[in-house]
């Protein structure tokens, strides 16, 4: 049997090595506080690789790949994760979860201020020996469950089951070294970005080529779209479009994405959609699934069986 203050004191203790793995965070999507949107949660994986104190290699598919490179004259300390574990209180769209937040997750007000509700307890997570315990912490309105490595200091997952946010990391090893070359912007990862984006640009030029889906209802009118197309795939018909509302009358959403897909893709969340701060809608006609990600506000069940409805028929 352990303690709470013997794992607070391993995880400030720290992995001690190089860190890899898998990191996958779970958080519910925004609503107008009365359920609508329909609940759904915004699911975000992102490859990693640590170096201490503070080099970071993210991968998070499709060629989106971030280096964040400690200059040794900022000092020790996480970069990627702020002030680690911190929940405030507009929790959970503050979360910006990251693999920081679990890899060093100190120094943290929120573990150091939390009460531990029961004993840890023994458990296993993916093939690893860890602890499982829950937490009291001030400024959230249920438990905190975390689950720590027995062995080294950091967090496997952490989550707040009432509130629908989980985050984990999975496939973890500490290598003792990781090569410099890892955390450069190297020819290849160059050639890889540019082959990335000359794929978007000429779907772009396709689509904007041809006529775009576009609604012809919407709340207070369509005069202020400026629409853009952001990605496409000419093969199987994906297409989103960003659709921006310059000048729109007060109280109409600020900004949208719209996204068409064949109707058994699994679903299109960028950048841009895995924002939970985003109301999504999500429908499907004869050949499509559609969302439709919006910033301000939802559209209500009226508007968005009239916006579906003045789509055209493909």
């Amino acid at each position: 049997m352990t303690e709470w203050s013997a794992l607070l004191g391993l995880l400030d203790r720290g992995p001690g090595s190089c860190v890899t793995g898998v990191h996958t965070s779970l958080q519910p999507r925004r609503d107008d506080g009365h359920g609508w949107p329909p609940p759904s949660r915004v699911r975000v994986v992102t490859r990693f690789v640590h170096r201490p104190p503070g080099d970071w290699f993210l991968d998070h598919g499709g060629g989106d790949v971030t280096l964040d490179v400690r200059d040794p004259a900022d000092g020790d300390g996480p970069r990627l994760g702020g002030q680690g574990l911190e929940f405030g209180p507009l929790f959970p769209w503050d979360l910006a979860p990251s693999p920081a937040r679990l890899v060093t997750p100190v120094p943290s007000a929120a573990l150091a201020g939390a009460t531990c509700l029961d004993r840890p307890v023994e458990v296993r997570r993916d093939g690893r020996a860890a602890w499982a315990v829950t937490l009291g912490v001030p400024s959230l309105p249920q438990p905190l469950h975390l689950v720590v490595d027995a062995h080294a200091g950091v967090l496997l997952s952490a989550a707040v089951p009432g509130l629908g946010y989980r985050e984990e990391v999975t496939e973890v090893a500490f290598p003792s070294s990781v090569a410099d070359d890892v955390f450069r912007w190297t020819d290849d990862l160059a050639a890889a970005d540019l082959a990335h984006r000359a794929r978007r640009e000429t779907a772009a030029a396709h689509y904007r080529a041809a006529s775009l889906p576009l609604p012809g209802h919407w709340p207070g009118g369509r005069r202020h779209f400026t629409p853009d197309v952001l990605e496409g795939d000419p093969d199987t018909g994906l297409l989103a479009i960003d659709l921006y509302h310059d000048g729109a009358p007060a109280g109409t959403p600020e900004m949208a994405v719209l996204i068409r897909q064949p109707p058994h893709a699994p679903p299109f969340e960028p950048g841009w959609v895995a924002d939970p701060e985003a109301f999504v809608h999500r429908w499907r006609d004869g050949a499509w699934q559609w969302t439709l990600a919006l910033w301000g506000r939802p559209l209500t069940p009226d508007e968005l069986a009239r916006v579906t409805a003045s789509l055209p028929a493909s």
